[in-house]
């Protein structure tokens, strides 16, 4: 970046300030900062790897020097080597067209990889960076998966038999708070069913009471349940346990450009071979889900409850995690479970409990619409509508699910 360029970026951030009403200076503010925050990051790559050319211990340098704690060190010095087999990614961070994220997800994909498979994906770095610039960290890692997959060549057996041997349980004790921490690295299949366990314990201890000590915030009340919901699984107190849900989602929208068959997604955060899925419906309520266009046009269960009852039903809920991943406000990452079921046509305005109407809204953004001034509309097809206290609007097209 030249000279009179970061002149340029400067000045356009420092024309807004916390105290700007001009919404259009404040969003040129942050795309200078982001594209300036951008070049910095693609220089620590060259530094990391100058240091590394030095024979100097780069990430003790970069934690020293920058005041941060040696996992971010440890994290700039692994970003450096991938840039130095995919030189097109520093390329495209060094001008703002793609974030650190979409690099951290490359350099995780590689290192899942064999060294045919690595060297495979790596030819299509062009192509890569071309989808990487086009798309948010989340769809990048999609494409990711989507590119592990066609490379594997045993449905995933082989790495899944890697990830088995992986495994590991590491504890230690943190001396300012006196808490024992523990680290458990477990392989998707096992993850998956702990994480199965864990929500089946939380709704059966925690569904209509919460214990003494809970924290009001919703994040940390959460991790609080899930954590007591774990100890009781480990102390085994008798808990009797429902089976756990699985959403698989069938997308018709847009057929598998491989087999011409709709899409369809496991509603599983990993990637497990197919054939070791057969595992899971032994220990797991399986509930089909058809979506078209981010509509979804079959679920199993009654979905329009009309005025009969305020909250949401199984049925609707399995609906709308099977649309929404995430809380419904674009670019908020909270997920389904931590979302509050919301009438987009108030309860309280005779608003219908029927799916039509219903959103997952996380707590923050549901304080935003019923105390914020925050106004939604939802379209036939699911096109969100927001329009701020301000006037302005923010619109989305229909939902794009991803694995919940």
């Amino acid at each position: 970046m030249q000279r009179d360029q970061w002149i340029e970026l400067f000045d356009v951030a420092v024309a807004a300030d916390a105290s700007s009403t001009d919404r259009a200076a404040v969003v040129a503010a942050i795309g200078a900062i982001t594209l300036a925050t951008s070049w910095c990051e693609s220089q620590h790559l060259a530094y990391a790897q100058a240091l590394n050319d030095m024979g100097a211990a780069a990430e003790t340098v970069i934690a020293q020097t920058c005041r941060s704690n040696t996992r971010d060190a440890e994290r700039v010095v692994q970003r450096a080597r991938t840039a130095q087999v995919a030189p097109q990614f520093a390329e495209a961070l060094a001008c703002g067209r793609v974030a650190s994220g979409h690099l951290d997800l490359l350099t995780s994909s590689l290192r899942r990889l064999d060294d045919g498979q690595r060297a495979t994906l790596l030819a299509d770095t062009y192509r890569l960076v071309t989808i990487a610039a086009n798309s948010t960290p989340d769809e990048f890692a999609r494409t990711l998966r989507t590119e592990e997959r066609r490379l594997a060549t045993d449905d995933g057996m082989s790495r899944l038999e890697r990830q088995r041997a992986a495994v590991r349980l590491c504890s230690r004790s943190d001396l300012d708070t006196g808490m024992s921490i523990f680290t458990l690295t477990v392989d998707p299949l096992t993850g998956v069913k702990l994480h199965n366990k864990i929500n089946a314990a939380t709704e059966a201890l925690f569904h209509d009471k919460t214990p003494d000590g809970c924290p009001s915030d919703p994040l940390d009340k959460q991790s609080f349940l899930r954590a007591h919901a774990l100890l009781n699984i480990i102390e085994g107190k008798g808990i009797r346990l429902g089976k756990a849900e699985i959403v698989v989602v069938v997308d018709s929208t847009t057929p598998d450009p491989a087999t011409g068959a709709p899409i369809v997604d496991w509603g599983l955060p990993v990637e497990i071979p197919h054939r070791v899925l057969l595992e899971l419906f032994d220990v797991a309520d399986v509930h089909t889900v058809v979506v078209r266009n981010g509509v979804v046009i079959h679920a199993p269960g009654e979905l329009n409850l009309g005025r009969t009852t305020r909250l949401a039903n199984r049925a609707q809920r399995r609906a709308l995690r099977a649309m929404y991943a995430t809380c419904a406000i674009p670019g908020c990452a909270a997920r389904f479970d931590l979302c509050k079921i919301h009438h987009v046509k108030w309860w309280r305005r005779y608003g219908r409990t029927d799916l039509c109407n219903l959103l997952p809204i996380c707590v923050k953004h549901h304080t935003l619409v019923h105390h914020g001034g925050w106004d939604l509309h939802l379209a036939d097809d699911r096109t969100l509508t927001i329009t701020h206290p301000d006037g302005t609007t923010m619109t989305t097209g229909p939902p794009k699910r991803s694995a919940a």
